[in-house]
């Protein structure tokens, strides 16, 4: 195989290794603060199941209060038809006495429906509690595993940014190299990758098939072949192609895992 297309493929497995590990470190933050956000609804739901529980209780208060106040009314009205003298001043008092107790009815039947909202506040209330200790929990959970994502993808990229550097050198410094180098860097600009694997007489990138001509040429293993240092491309996607002759002797490999030892028959 071309070693300028060998080093390349390492590059490129770098590249890609590179891009998921900031990948994973960008969305550390972006986790972090959703998690944030649905622990700041939990507890803006937990204020709010307190106020409407709070005005709830205040409302009942105030009716049990007046409640209170119509009752007392209306006793000291029954005390004065006592002494009442007169059939229209009986008849007043009656009348007065009948609104209040009515009143008086309606405030309790009020009661009761404040006491049954006020239970559904409090299975409200008590269910947003829950909700906020979960979301908190998950939380710093989240925070824990952000901070520790981030101190390890951090030294991971350094390594990696530093084997990069070593493989983009190795690749300027042969012949051809350089060139070789600036198309991956064209390509893998504009299509997300610079080369893409041969399988099954097709490009792994594009799935577009592999002229046989072509596919001859990339499978070719004879070391002094015409084409032996030759990188071709796809003619549909343009990515640099190349063959990996393991896949005619499987064995166990790595992406990105150098070729040489496979590439002479």
């Amino acid at each position: 195989m071309n070693a300028d297309l060998e080093h390349l493929i390492v590059l490129q497995a770098q590249d890609l290794e590179l891009r998921r590990l900031r990948q994973q470190l960008s969305e550390g933050p972006l986790q972090v603060k959703a998690a944030e956000a649905a622990c700041a609804q939990a507890e803006a739901a937990l204020k709010a199941a307190k106020d409407s529980l709070a005005r709830e209780e205040t409302l009942r208060r105030s009716q049990e209060l007046e409640v209170k106040e119509r009752q007392t009314k209306a006793a000291r009205l029954r005390r004065q038809m006592e002494t009442a003298t007169s059939a229209s001043q009986i008849a007043a008092l009656e009348h007065e006495i009948v609104f209040l107790d009515q009143s008086i009815a309606k405030l309790e039947d009020e009661e009761l429906a404040s006491l049954e909202r006020t239970e559904g506040f409090e299975l409200a209330l008590g269910g947003a509690t829950l909700t906020l200790e979960a979301e908190t929990t998950t939380l710093a959970s989240i925070r824990v595993r952000a901070a520790d994502l981030a101190t390890r993808n951090t030294a991971a990229i350094a390594s990696i940014e530093g084997e990069r550097a070593a493989t983009r050198a190795l690749l300027a410094a042969s012949p051809a190299g350089e060139a070789s180098l600036s198309a991956y860097d064209r390509i893998a600009k504009a299509k997300g990758t610079g080369l893409s694997e041969a399988v099954d007489h097709k490009c792994s990138a594009c799935q577009m098939m592999v002229r046989p001509q072509r596919w001859n040429d990339l499978t070719d293993r004879d070391p002094n072949s015409e084409h032996a240092n030759t990188i071709f491309t796809c003619e549909t996607c343009g990515r640099m192609l190349y063959y990996d002759p393991r896949r005619d002797a499987p064995v166990r490999w790595t992406p990105g895992e150098r070729l040489s030892s496979a590439s002479n028959p």
